[in-house]
């Protein structure tokens, strides 16, 4: 987020005072509602001289210590508390690490708790639930064809899973064929091996022409060696924290 210079916090000041909303403000200055609304909780009232004093002083005390201010706490509680913003989308205007609001949350300076997020706090709790176990076994995508690649041939798949933000137990695979880049998807009972391999398993014994399947590293796929046999399809698994080698 660009810092606001002088003269746009001078117009701020005027249209405040001729009683222009927040939205009418910010499409003015062509900035986001969002700006402007943390802009006017610096100064109560707003002044525009004195904003841009603090504005430049905070930008001296800048670094690794994120102080919770007043006008930051009630931004926060309203935006999340009332509006449903995510703790991201907020870090994301404020210029915060979206962790840091977390701390907030769990430390209880803020009067909000988890169960006030739009999510009930699922996304800070899936950090924890054995998602980022990995294994070492299996093929390497480094072994695969460098045809699959350059996306040459119909038969090549990627597998991966998501997980809903709303609902803990909703899990979708999806499954892409990298040449007609067609997306399937199908709902399982849980992002656990046990849930996921019968899926696929069910989904390319009616597949014919599957010449391989590239997944990540996640818990759910370590019976992979159980889809080689009964497919006989080959399975490659791309390197730990590399979305980028399953572009579909």
């Amino acid at each position: 987020m660009t810092s606001l210079s002088s003269q746009e916090r001078t117009v701020i000041q005027t249209l405040l005072e001729l009683n222009y909303s927040i939205r009418a403000i910010a499409r003015f200055i062509n900035r986001s509602p969002a700006t402007v609304s943390v802009e006017i909780h610096q100064v109560t009232p707003y002044k525009a001289d004195i904003a841009h004093a603090l504005a430049l002083k905070k930008r001296h005390l800048r670094g690794r210590h994120h102080t919770l201010t007043p006008a930051v706490a009630v931004f926060l509680n309203e935006h999340i508390g009332i509006l449903k913003w995510s703790p991201e989308t907020a870090a994301h205007v404020l210029g915060l690490p979206f962790k840091t609001i977390y701390n907030w949350l769990n430390a209880g300076r803020l009067k909000l708790s988890l169960a006030d997020l739009p999510d009930k706090g699922i996304r800070q709790k899936r950090q924890s639930d054995g998602r980022r176990q990995v294994f070492v076994h299996g093929r390497s995508i480094e072994s695969r064809p460098k045809s699959v690649q350059a996306r040459q041939d119909f038969g090549h798949f990627e597998v991966d899973t998501m997980q809903s933000g709303k609902k803990r137990g909703e899990v979708l695979v999806t499954i892409t064929e990298r040449l007609s880049r067609q997306h399937i998807v199908r709902q399982v009972s849980g992002r656990n091996s046990q849930a996921v391999t019968p899926v696929l398993i069910h989904f390319f014994q009616g597949i014919k022409n599957a010449k391989s399947i590239t997944v990540d590293r996640g818990r759910e796929f370590a019976k992979y060696n159980e889809i080689e046999q009964k497919l006989g399809i080959p399975v490659y698994f791309a390197h730990p924290y590399s979305p980028e080698e399953r572009g579909s």
